[in-house]
């Protein structure tokens, strides 16, 4: 795993190599163990490629990047793992075209790309990744990321530059890149808690978006294309019976977890006692032939503390256990650096256990962590799901299907009176706009609109991001259009981004074998009715568990990874949220401060609709404190 930077830009663009060393020097964090760079110039054009790495496969210096191919015309920069790279590399071997000078998967990538182009290699690898691929020859360069957007990738274009990078930090470091806020991408992180890409909160600073690649010709001239979509896979194609997909779980399962334990470094599994991160810990036991080591982590006071069902799985699988205990005191501490790691605002309280088990995982010498998410997205493992399903085939599709003259009524009386999530769905069935926008809303967009001052209404409605995809969801049920979204969504730019972020700024590297390409486009394809059945969320990988993990730990009662911002946001860490965001200057900047004062009021009636909102804007005032 690392970090990288590159750019691409006409001769009299004022740029020096040590200005790329400088940027590419932002993130150490992710590459503490080696770096390098690469730059040339011809008639009318520079091209400079740097990169830090964190050594995992190959640790020699054969390994370091950016690296090219034998005859120097092909260069690529990497972050990221193929999983699959030794059974690429002899493929290619056999071809006899190719002569390999290290042992690392990044080789790999370009001789698969010179065999079988861009879209051919992307169908074969198996991984998480962002890389570019520049070609001296034709002066093109091409962006790369994975399928399900485990890893970031971000771009920044003008008419004399091209600059990319793992990080936004670095891309800031570059003369002629300014921090500006995005006003269009504030309002969406209001709602989501992350901007959807390919917007970032920095204008003109772009996100590449998951299963996306984008060509630039020696002319700049941009061409983005899609090579891999979750909607190309809807449920039942399969003829399979349930003992059918159980079985196909776990030997997707199998596979993917092995896939993930190709490494020259220590690795483990970051342990909370839940079915996921208890399964990852089984199926690493399975293929090793020494303890797993394990790591977690609470809250003091806390009570979505876990511990107990961590030791319950570690002393079950005879782990090496490490577990790590943290006060309000560690959390407000770590908030500023938060800001920093984030490059732009998360709003997940999570992130920061994340980055304190990290440490924990880095500081006992294991350098590679196996983690869980994405399967809560993939089985439909939220309640939340369950509710919106019920309303959507339910009683909101016979409201939508009212009179407009009709639901204008109901809705001219009910925003007054309902909760404003209620409120809010009978405008968007007003405006024929989505009932289901994601599992984490902080503000609704009636609730913007008493927010944010000075702003039209449409500016505002985030549900129209949402409602630009409903023609690609036609034909399928609603349990798989809600996943889809997630997908698309707060899996690659909330859930695992959040991951990427923290985890590389403690510099370890976080593996996902529940978003496997194999297992997810599988999992896409179950019966809905197999993921929530007989009351039970994830009942189908519930099932493939049994006889792997201990039932106790499969039919226990699920709590998210320390819990969620109600029980996060403790006493001590609301007034310093409170204090931080009414003396922000964004407050007076942009919102209305009666209705920020609201919220905190309202936090003591209810923490439970109000938690959420106070971590969103208490990231964003960190965020723009720290960046603007």
């Amino acid at each position: 795993m690392c970090g990288f930077i590159g750019l691409i830009s006409e001769k009299t663009y004022s740029i020096k190599e040590s200005d790329i060393i400088s940027a590419r020097d932002t993130m150490i964090a992710r590459g503490p163990d080696d770096a390098g760079i690469y730059c040339y110039q011809n008639n009318d054009t520079f091209v400079g490629l740097a990169h830090r790495r964190l050594s995992i496969i190959d640790l020699s210096p054969r390994g370091r990047q950016p690296m090219c191919t034998s005859d120097e015309m092909l260069w690529i920069i990497f972050n990221g793992e193929i999983f699959n790279y030794r059974e690429l590399r002899k493929e290619l071997e056999h071809t006899g075209k190719y002569v390999f000078t290290s042992e690392t998967d990044t080789e790999v990538i370009l001789y698969a790309y010179r065999e079988w182009g861009i879209t051919g290699s992307l169908k074969r690898f198996r991984g998480m990744f962002a890389f570019a691929l520049h070609d001296k020859k034709d002066g093109s360069t091409i962006l790369v990321r994975d399928p399900v957007g485990v890893k970031p990738l971000y771009y920044f274009t003008s008419d004399k530059m091209l600059a990319f990078a793992s990080e936004i930090k670095a891309l800031l470091k570059l003369p002629g890149i300014q921090p500006n806020l995005d006003t269009e991408s504030l309002y969406h992180y209001l709602t989501f808690a992350n901007v959807p890409a390919p917007h970032t909160m920095f204008k003109n600073i772009n996100k590449l978006e998951a299963g996306h690649y984008l060509q630039f010709d020696r002319t700049g001239s941009m061409n983005k294309v899609r090579y891999w979509d979750p909607m190309h896979y809807k449920p039942d194609r399969h003829s399979l019976d349930e003992e059918g997909y159980i079985s196909e779980i776990r030997r997707l399962l199998r596979q993917s977890v092995g896939r993930r334990m190709v490494s020259d470094v220590p690795f483990g599994v970051f342990l909370s006692g839940g079915v996921d991160s208890s399964l990852n810990v089984a199926l690493m036991r399975e293929q090793m032939d020494r303890p797993v080591e394990t790591f977690s982590i609470g809250i003091v006071g806390d009570p979505a503390n876990e511990f107990e069902f961590a030791r319950v799985v570690a002393r079950h699988f005879r782990t090496n256990h490490h577990e790590i205990l943290i006060n309000d005191d560690d959390f407000i501490n770590f908030l500023p650096r938060m800001a920093y790691l984030q490059d732009e605002p998360l709003a997940d309280p999570v992130c920061v256990p994340l980055y304190y088990v990290s440490r924990l995982a880095r500081e006992s010498g294991t350098i590679v962590v196996q983690i869980g998410e994405g399967s809560d997205e993939l089985f439909a493992g939220y309640d939340t799901y369950r509710l919106f399903k019920n309303l959507a085939d339910g009683s909101y599709q016979y409201y939508s299907a009212l009179p407009t003259s009709a639901k204008m009524l109901f809705y001219s009386t009910a925003k007054h009176i309902f909760r404003p999530n209620i409120a809010d769905a009978m405008r968007r069935s007003l405006n024929n706009e989505p009932l289901f926008l994601g599992n984490s809303i902080a503000f609704w967009d009636l609730e913007k609109m008493k927010l944010v001052r000075n702003v039209t209404d449409a500016s505002l409605t985030s549900s129209r991001f949402i409602k630009e995809m409903q023609p690609r969801l036609n034909g399928a049920d609603t349990m798989w259009k809600m996943i889809t979204l997630e997908m698309i969504n707060r899996l690659p730019e909330l859930l695992l981004m959040r991951v990427d972020k923290m985890s590389m700024g403690a510099s370890i590297e976080t593996r996902v074998p529940f978003l496997d390409l194999d297992l997810v486009e599988f999992a896409l394809t179950i019966p809905s009715s197999l993921k929530q059945k007989n009351g039970h969320n994830k009942y189908i990988l519930k099932k493939a568990a049994e006889g792997i993990i201990p039932d106790e730990i499969i039919y226990r009662k699920k709590w998210g990874f320390c819990g969620s911002a109600t029980n996060l946001l403790t006493e001590k860490v609301y007034e310093y949220a409170k204090g931080k965001i009414l003396d922000s200057q964004i407050t007076d900047h942009i919102f209305n401060r009666d209705f920020i004062l609201s919220v905190f009021n309202n936090y003591k009636k209810q923490k439970r609709f109000n938690s959420f909102k106070i971590w969103n804007l208490l990231n964003l005032v960190l965020w723009y404190e720290h960046w603007l």
